[in-house]
């Protein structure tokens, strides 16, 4: 079970209550530690017996620094007894600052997540002062593994170009949550206005919006009394001057309490028409980037929701095309939004916010068993723990695991991708294999074609005819990403899986049914196999000889094989295609190891790659010396690309064939000093003394000729890697 330690900013804080309930009800055991804000009674959260960690109040930022500091200091004895947690995750920058401390007090390697569901004005401040809380942000949050927040406008205008905290994001959004789906049942039938009666619009939830209030409350008096405002929620009285007096002295509004959620929410959007969506707080920066709790809320029961045009809110409303949309926050505006609204003009809204898939408001346990499985793969060691939700293996008859496979596989859907060039000798015996793989799945096959001069395109053509789930797609960027990319833009939406295939190799019959059975089995997010090198003609035989060895692969697992692992990268087979587009597919600006920077991404984001050794894929090498150096050349220029791109450095065997090249041209010293000759006279003579030890050891005649091939390899790769970082620095300069 993952242990979890929670810090937050405000125990009290309903959407803490939330998140506890979520996290412990998909599946991990939470220990929540926090502030008490002003007077509010520390109570369990869910059946969690909080620590207090300090009490602070609302508006008084330097009492809360005060708080925090205290916190942090006293923090090692706070936590005493406390198990080492698996994740700490910070609510909010005061937590986060916590959080900072908690992870050093327990060695320093637990993963932290910044949780934050609110861009503070303070950090959005252009002066010194936001400048000082970014920098603490920054601080706090270097080493963080993940950004927990909920709207993607908090991402695109402030966690990618201000925030200093660059960690991938993860997006939870404010839905209601759910244990049980068919005891939140829809209001379908909104209440109809009878003549006489005023429109009712609802603002619930936290009242912290003083032009909200008083905007509303000029429009209520405008209409006369055609229209009603409820109030319902926690009043953020530092706020207000005076929020009772004044709801008081308003005719056509009134305030009901607080109420309990999710209990109360069928009863009290029941007595609305609409739901008030706006949020001036912090006015043109937080509230127009937030996605708010009354959004999903009244959404889900059925109430037409307001909000302002510019908003994320709007923007979401819009793509759902449902609600009103407020061009400017005056009360002359919302008289004309009013002045037109009749009951049937009223029952459409109404009917198309009935009308949307529950699971857009709606968080249900599978909802959380997810956020609990995203924030596991951040702990490196939590798979060979045996804790992933990896479903135990069963001792099933040969044909009882047949049908279990193809069970499985037909649970969900998935598209077979083949990039593909000019391929006229392999790709008519490919397809007829995955073809057959088809009767025993959910899935389709698309070959994406770069512009092929041989038959390949008729023969693709012929089988599609033939099966209409064999489609032939246009790839006019030629190169591999451009097609995966393609293929999932044009059809992925309509799948759960993505398999790559690559036209120049060969697959066990069962191949695409293993890569469905090891995702669903181990819950990874990609499944990446090992390559076997299989020749034909003695160079190929000799380069695939090299290729399967240490000399030619440098102990590389996806070349050699091993036990199944949860890995940083392997030969690309399946990936989960939600999990392909939160971070954007393919960089198509690679034309190699595109597959090595997208795993960077992947593990970057939080996402599992399982390393299966239950299948693997026969690959042939290129049969010339010219054309294997113009391949490995490709590897190196894109080994460097990764480097230059996302500052990962190269791993040790990467670094010896690196080094060949300078030590090559070295060797040209040798007309000054003899001993410059040295360092490419040792590799040469590794290459070739490992050649002829395979050739006795392995009984392998070839071996002598794969050392060859291994130099070429690692020349044309450290070649590659100098060219484009040379040519890097070349634009660079200029």
């Amino acid at each position: 079970m993952l242990k979890i330690l929670y810090l937050v900013h405000d125990l009290a804080d309903p959407a803490v209550r939330r998140r506890v309930l979520m996290l412990r009800e998909g599946g991990a055991d939470v220990t929540l530690a926090g502030f008490r804000r002003g007077d509010n009674a520390l109570a369990e959260v869910h059946g969690v017996r909080p620590i207090e960690l300090g009490k602070t109040s609302d508006a008084k930022f330097a009492q809360r620094i005060g708080a925090v500091i205290s916190a942090i200091a006293g923090l090692k004895t706070k936590l005493a007894g406390i198990a080492k947690p698996d994740v700490i995750i910070g609510r909010n920058l005061e937590a986060l600052a916590v959080a900072h401390r908690a992870n050093a007090l327990y060695g320093g390697d637990v993963p932290v997540v910044y949780e934050c569901l609110d861009i503070h004005r303070l950090l959005t401040r252009d002066d010194a002062i936001g400048k000082v809380i970014r920098g603490a942000e920054a601080r706090f949050g270097r080493g963080a593994k993940l950004i927990l927040t909920s709207s993607p406008a908090f991402i695109d205008k402030y966690f990618e170009p201000r925030s200093g905290v660059r960690a991938p994001a993860l997006l939870v959004e404010n839905k209601v949550i759910t244990l049980d789906d068919n005891a939140i049942e829809p209001s379908f039938a909104r209440p109809l206005k009878q003549p006489g009666q005023p429109w009712k619009i609802g603002w619930f939830g936290a009242l912290r919006c003083r032009k909200s209030l008083h905007l509303l409350a000029d429009f209520s008096r405008r209409m006369q009394g055609r229209v009603e405002i409820v109030l319902r929620g926690r009043p953020a009285y530092s706020e207000f001057e005076d929020f009772d007096g004044f709801v008081a002295a308003e005719p056509y509004m009134r305030f009901e309490g607080p109420y309990r959620n999710p209990e109360d929410l069928r009863a009290i959007y029941d007595d609305v028409h609409f739901s008030w969506a706006i949020d001036f707080f912090e006015e043109g920066l937080n509230s127009s980037w937030l996605l708010p709790n009354r959004l999903y809320e009244g959404c889900l029961y059925g109430a037409v929701p307001i909000a302002l045009e510019g908003t994320q809110t709007a923007n979401f409303l819009n793509e759902q095309d449902i609600g009103l949309a407020l061009p400017e926050a005056s009360p002359a505006a919302l008289d004309a939004l009013f002045s037109s609204m009749t009951g049937e003009r009223y029952q459409s809204l109404a009917e198309a916010v009935a009308s949307k898939d529950r699971k857009t408001w709606l968080a249900d346990r599978s909802d959380f068993e997810a956020l609990v499985d995203s924030l596991s793969r951040l702990v490196p060691d939590f798979a060979e723990r045996g804790e992933t939700g990896v479903i135990p293996e069963q001792i099933v008859s040969e044909e009882g695991w047949t049908n279990m496979k193809s069970d499985v596989c037909k649970s969900v859907s998935s598209l077979i991708i083949i990039p593909c060039l000019n391929e006229e000798k392999h790709i008519g015996a490919l397809l007829d294999k995955l073809g057959a793989e088809l009767d025993h799945m959910n899935a389709k096959i698309v070959v994406a074609d770069g512009g092929s001069k041989d038959a390949t395109r008729d023969i693709v053509a012929a089988r599609s005819a033939s099966d209409p789930r064999i489609l032939l797609l246009d790839n006019p960027r030629r190169i591999q990403s451009a097609a995966i990319n393609l293929a999932v833009a044009t059809f992925g939406r309509d799948y759960d899986y993505l398999i790559r295939i690559d036209a120049h190799g060969d697959y066990p019959d069962d191949y695409c049914r293993q890569l469905v059975h090891e995702a669903i089995r181990t819950q990874a997010d990609s499944v990446v196999v090992a390559m076997e090198t299989v020749g034909f003609g003695m160079f190929q035989k000799a380069t695939a000889f090299a290729q399967n060895s240490k000399l030619g692969n440098g102990g590389s697992k996806h070349r050699q094989g091993a036990k199944g692992h949860w890995a940083d990268h392997g030969h690309h087979a399946l990936m989960r295609i939600a999990a392909y587009d939160a971070v954007g597919g393919y960089d198509e600006t690679f034309s190699h190891n595109e597959d090595a920077e997208l795993d960077y991404r992947l593990k970057k984001a939080g996402f599992g790659i399982w390393m299966t050794d239950r299948t693997r894929m026969i690959y042939y090498p290129r049969s010339t010396i010219a054309t294997l150096f113009r391949q490995y050349i490709g590897y190196g220029r894109g080994r460097a690309k990764n480097i230059l791109k996302h500052g990962s450095m190269p791993s040790l065997r990467q670094w010896l064939p690196l080094l060949v090249v300078p030590v090559f041209i070295g060797a040209f010293l040798a007309v000054l000093n003899w001993a410059a000759v040295i360092p490419f006279s040792l590799w040469a003579v590794v290459c070739v003394g490992y050649g002829f030890w395979m050739a006795v050891g392995q009984r392998n005649p070839y071996g002598p000729l794969a050392a060859l091939s291994a130099m070429v390899m690692h020349f044309a790769w450290s070649a590659g890697f100098w060219m484009e970082l040379l040519k890097f620095r070349g634009r660079k300069a200029s």
